[in-house]
């Protein structure tokens, strides 16, 4: 058996391998990852990230209107 299947073999439990109330190994990494991206989302845009964002929408137009003269 190769390294890769070994891996993948590993990773992945039938319900019946499983002790009862326990949970698949990467649960609780699943778990605090998606708290993480929750939180993150939930995140406001920083005032400077937007003031940046405007200045190159601004230089875009300015590329844009220089070319088409």
């Amino acid at each position: 058996m190769s390294d890769d299947n070994r891996k993948k073999q590993d990773m992945t439990l039938s319900p019946h391998d499983m002790k009862p109330g326990s949970m698949p190994p990467n649960a609780s990494i699943s778990r605090k990852l998606r708290e993480f991206y929750d939180a993150v989302q939930e995140e406001g845009i920083p005032d400077r990230f937007l003031d940046l964002l405007e200045k190159l929408e601004t230089a875009e137009r300015n590329a844009q209107s220089v070319k088409v003269k």
